[in-house]
């Protein structure tokens, strides 16, 4: 199974809160996968075997799909050792930003430095690549500055990305008030953005998903988390998580319910109760992965 890279924008601490509605990373069980740990064994032994160099990278790639993050961090290591590349050094930067999150907070601090310098490294080899400019956006505002954060340098690469994609841009700067905790900043840049968005597209148009399907896969999610939060065009929001609805796949980083939550908000916005019952329906069914998804649609029922 070969990764997408444009599917990941990731969410590398809790104290990231992108909304009212912090979206968490998506839960997988990959020890209880029974197929997924006996194509890792045959992969595995196979490699001890013949030592064969491919088997190395099939190994990365299905363990970080399957978000085997401690199986995926050695392979990677291992990979990039022989052949260093971006798509690998941004792969890895993500993999220990999810595993610094499932250790005990005093031994993440390894992880969190692989990923600093693996997301700079990849960077470094790309430095037009919109996908991992975000990447550092997020880990530049999200980490402590004994550990490279930055405020400063946060601004800069959201500059660069404006200069390549306005609309990415905005996005970037949006997210970045709201880790921040400038709400009111990120409000006015959001308007911005949907201005700019509605001044290019016609609501649902095949101009507009065009342009999701040829950027990075969370893209949909975004401007459909940001039209549901902050109250926006509820067309453009539904069309956009509709999209990444459709295109969904297991290495995805965010969990389908808040897909279906952000559209029963903008179907609630819009006056469609009876889709907006569908769509609640549809989250009901994961309320056992991830319980604090209830308080939220109990909160837009009641509201």
């Amino acid at each position: 199974m070969k990764i997408n890279i444009k599917g990941f924008l990731f969410l590398f601490f809790v104290s990231f809160v992108r909304s009212q509605d912090s979206t968490p990373i998506v839960f997988y069980s990959f020890k209880s996968d029974l197929n997924y740990q006996e194509t890792l064994l045959k992969l595995q032994t196979s490699f001890n075997k013949t030592k064969d160099k491919k088997l190395i990278d099939s190994i990365a790639q299905l363990s970080f799909n399957y978000k085997d993050w401690e199986n995926s961090i050695k392979y990677l290591q291992m990979s990039l050792k022989i052949k260093p590349n971006s798509k690998y050094f941004f792969l890895l930067g993500a993999a220990s930003g999810y595993r610094s999150l499932e250790v005990p907070i005093f031994s993440s601090t390894k992880y969190v430095k692989i990923m600093k310098r693996a997301f700079q490294e990849a960077v470094n080899l790309e430095p037009k690549n919109i996908l991992f400019l975000i990447a550092q956006v997020d880990v530049l505002v999200s980490i402590p500055s004994i550990f490279g954060g930055s405020i400063d340098e946060a601004k800069r690469y959201i500059n660069r990305i404006k200069e390549l994609d306005p609309i990415e841009g905005l996005v970037a700067e949006g997210l970045f008030y709201e880790k921040t905790n400038d709400i009111e900043e990120a409000g006015q840049t959001y308007n911005k953005l949907f201005l700019n968005l509605l001044s290019i597209f016609d609501s649902c148009s095949d101009s507009f998903l065009n342009y999701l399907k040829k950027n990075r896969r969370n893209l949909a999610y975004d401007i459909g988390r940001i039209a549901s939060d902050y109250q926006l065009s509820t067309e453009l929001g539904i069309c956009a998580l509709s999209f990444y609805e459709e295109r969904h796949i297991l290495s995805d980083s965010i969990p389908l319910p808040w897909v279906y939550y952000h559209i029963a908000k903008l179907e609630k916005m819009k006056g469609d109760i009876s889709r907006m019952e569908i769509f609640i329906s549809k989250v009901k069914t994961y309320e056992n992965d991830y319980p604090s998804i209830s308080s939220l649609i109990n909160r837009l029922i009641q509201k």
